[in-house]
């Protein structure tokens, strides 16, 4: 027991993300840290493609006035989908916008959707993600869009 108390937990949802030297920590947490009271809309470019290997899964995103990370969520709920945003294409990014303690501006993603107008729902209306309990995976809802609850596989391709 007390060599778990001391060992410390990575790669859990719901826990602060950041790089793993604590150094760059952004201080934020990936459930808690959503913020209704903060939440915007954002058109942008993908700036950097998302990593499904980082845990959190996150990617950057270059507007006019600033460049963000947008995290998406735990690696292991992403890995089955396909997120193949490529640098320079144009998406809009609904969700939570905060500053990490290391400087950096974070937008932890309700929604992505693509130019084509398919939608990458990640969270409910309140905040909520959907790998926080309930069912995995998405459902299709019409216009390319998909909802939480479903079977698995990509949300809104």
């Amino acid at each position: 027991m007390a060599l778990l108390a001391l060992h410390p937990v990575t790669g859990h949802a719901g826990w602060l993300f950041g790089d793993d030297t604590g150094a760059g920590r952004s201080g934020l947490h990936l459930v808690q840290g959503y913020d209704r009271n903060t939440v915007v809309a954002i058109s942008g470019r993908v700036a950097v493609s998302p990593d499904q290997t980082a845990d959190p899964v996150v990617f950057e995103l270059s507007t006019e006035s600033e460049r963000l990370v947008v995290v998406l969520g735990p690696r292991w709920y992403l890995q089955d989908d396909n997120l193949d945003w490529k640098p320079g294409e144009a998406l809009v990014v609904r969700g939570s916008k905060a500053r990490g303690r290391d400087g950096r501006t974070y937008l932890l993603a309700q929604w992505v959707k693509r130019a084509s107008g398919s939608l990458f729902v990640l969270r409910n209306e309140g905040g909520r993600p959907d790998w926080s309990g309930g069912a995995r995976g998405a459902q299709q809802v019409g216009n390319g869009r998909m909802a939480p609850g479903g079977s698995g596989g990509y949300r809104g391709r």
